[in-house]
């Protein structure tokens, strides 16, 4: 039996991992070596206490990240997201695709309790990339 052929849990979440440019370490709920390997992350949290707060600086990472945005009702969250020299304003429910290489960061507006953010890393085993996110 393979390794896709069977169930499992992972119950152990989130997992805590150092990002470069974050502040802290970032919560995964979906991580590589999940699984049997995996070709995407999936990491974010709860964020209405980090209106106005950023949680990174500028930084790059060498796969696409896909932000994904939630709050309970359309409207109650929104994010700026900076990439190079643009910036982004996404309302809840929403979804921003960022290339691999470019400089970003998001910066979280406005949010209720419920409200989440996550960064979908888009990893392509073709390219041999790195496990740097």
């Amino acid at each position: 039996m393979t390794a896709s052929q069977r169930v499992e849990i992972q119950d152990q979440l989130p997992l805590l991992r150092e990002v470069v440019g974050h502040h802290r370490p970032v919560p995964f709920i979906l991580a590589r070596e999940m699984f049997g390997g995996l070709p995407v992350e999936l990491a974010g949290a709860e964020i209405s206490s980090l209106v106005d707060q950023p949680v990174a600086e500028t930084h790059v990472h060498s796969v696409p990240e896909i932000y994904l945005l939630f709050a309970p009702n359309p409207g109650d969250a929104e994010i700026s997201v900076e990439v190079e020299d643009e910036e982004f304003l996404l309302t809840a429910p929403a979804a921003l695709y960022v290339p691999a290489g470019k400089r970003h960061r998001f910066v979280t507006r406005k949010a209720v309790p419920g409200s989440f953010c996550f960064g979908l890393f888009v990893h392509s085993p073709e390219r041999g990339e790195k496990e740097e996110r």
